[in-house]
């Protein structure tokens, strides 16, 4: 399955072809913190906005799926935790997402 668009520059290319067999949801994580950070509850909105602008890149999942989702690619080596903490809605501090 491939996981860059044919419109996207060749480093999307190259990180598609390196991480080998992953889900849909997990591709669609690692297209939104490609290049920046966020903690689950930006990410999960960045997700939810892609999916109501009709991408089929962006399965149907729940907000726990999600956050599995991108547990098991930092158990991958995919993604890693930032030193930088970012306020949630709630005003408690959450780690901050970026792609290793």
């Amino acid at each position: 399955m491939a996981f860059a668009r044919t419109t996207d520059p060749q480093t999307s290319h190259d990180a598609a072809a390196s991480v080998g067999n992953i889900s849909k949801v997990q591709h669609a994580i690692l297209q939104i913190l490609n290049g920046r950070g966020m903690h689950d509850e930006n990410m999960i909105a960045q997700y939810r906005m892609w999916q109501e602008l009709g991408s089929d890149l962006y399965p149907q999942a729940t907000d726990q799926s999600i956050r599995s989702r991108r547990a098991e690619l930092v158990k991958m080596g995919l993604v890693k935790a930032c030193p930088m903490k970012e306020k949630m809605s709630t005003g408690r501090l959450a780690t901050v997402w970026i792609r290793a």
